[in-house]
């Protein structure tokens, strides 16, 4: 049985990756959880059905992260590292490695540690998730048939009630935050604005311009010119609150107020968090100009990252990856939404 852990296991995120490698993988693994914590991670591994291991790990301390990883078969990393500690015990160690970090500058670390590691031919994967992740294996199929692409928009529509934690919540206010580039000037993120179709909308939705990692990773690799990223969530009035706050400086210095967060943001389990991304495609297929989209929808952002994340465990691990690789290098969305057998997750192809 493969033994595989999970890192930053008691956070939201975190326990539904647990639970999805249980059911990808047919309960034919052993699980380990981490923990910072003892008792709330003995807690947490205490709480399934099956058999689950506790160890203890800090993330941010080197030493510990290298005893604790050892003898694992597959890591899954759901926490924010300043360093990649354990990205450098997985190639000491020959282990494959997944992150779901949505940030390139970490990313460039965990690629410094690979160049400089002598056996650096154990694959580690990352960007792992919806949003970066599934949105680069969207795009790799929606330019496919093109003979040449001229622009490409990616869109996500969040949902007001998602099941989110903090560290996530964080995470994408941190990205809508950041100038971006818009025709050479650089601009405040979060306003420049455009409508986008999706799926089970009649009427198209407004979203707003952002700065995201995944967007210089598809440009590089999949040697694309112009591509935009673009985001809202489904209620108006949020958009404009988070407009305001980015303007006065508060998302900017969000990070203070974690703790006040956690307790205004509240999920309704009775209500809906259904999210939606997009990716439009303009160019050129048999010499003609065409606009082409491939729409998804899915019931909860947070589930799909974790449901996509334990998919490409397996698919990873069943191809022997080596090195640092993004998902669209190592899969395409088909096999991907084959491995993660959802019928709540929705996709659609469609020319405008």
């Amino acid at each position: 049985m493969k033994k595989i852990m999970v890192v930053g296991a008691s956070g939201v995120l975190g326990q539904l990756v647990c639970s999805e490698l249980l059911r990808i993988f047919d309960n034919q693994i052993r699980l380990i959880v981490t923990d910072y914590k003892a008792e709330r991670g003995e807690k947490l591994a205490n709480s399934f059905k099956t058999d689950v291991q506790f160890q203890y790990l800090d993330a941010n301390k080197e030493e510990n992260v290298k005893q604790a990883i050892k003898n694992i078969d597959i890591v899954v990393v759901v926490l924010k590292q300043k360093n990649p500690y354990i990205q450098k015990a997985c190639i000491e160690n020959k282990i494959l490695c997944l992150d779901v970090t949505p940030y390139y500058d970490f990313v460039e670390k965990v690629n410094e540690q690979n160049e400089d590691a002598e056996n650096n031919d154990i694959g580690s994967v990352v960007m792992s998730g919806f949003f970066p992740g599934l949105s680069g294996l969207m795009v790799k199929k929606a330019i496919s048939n093109f003979s040449e692409v001229t622009e490409i928009n990616v869109g996500l529509l969040q949902n007001t009630n998602a099941k989110a934690g903090i560290s996530g919540i964080l995470d994408m206010l941190n990205i809508i935050a950041q100038p971006v580039k818009f025709e050479n000037k650089v601009i405040s993120g979060f306003t420049n604005k455009r409508k986008m179709d999706f799926l089970h909308y009649l009427k198209e939705k407004e979203v707003r311009y952002i700065d995201h990692s995944e967007k210089a990773i598809l440009k590089e690799t999949l040697d694309i010119n112009y591509i935009n990223y673009w985001t809202s969530w489904n209620v108006n009035s949020f958009n404009k609150l988070l407009s305001f706050l980015r303007q006065v400086g508060f998302i900017k210095n969000v990070h203070k107020y974690k703790d006040f967060l956690s307790k205004v943001v509240k999920h309704k389990p009775h209500k809906n968090e259904n999210a939606f991304l997009t990716v439009e495609v303009k160019g050129v297929i048999d010499n003609k100009e065409k606009v082409k989209i491939l729409a998804l929808s899915t019931f909860s952002d947070y589930h799909t990252t974790a449901m996509a994340t334990a998919s490409l465990a397996k698919i990873a691990q069943q191809k022997n990856v080596k090195g640092v690789v993004y998902p669209f290098e190592i899969t395409d969305i088909d096999e991907l939404l084959s491995e993660i057998n959802c019928p709540n997750i929705v996709i659609e192809e469609f020319e405008k």
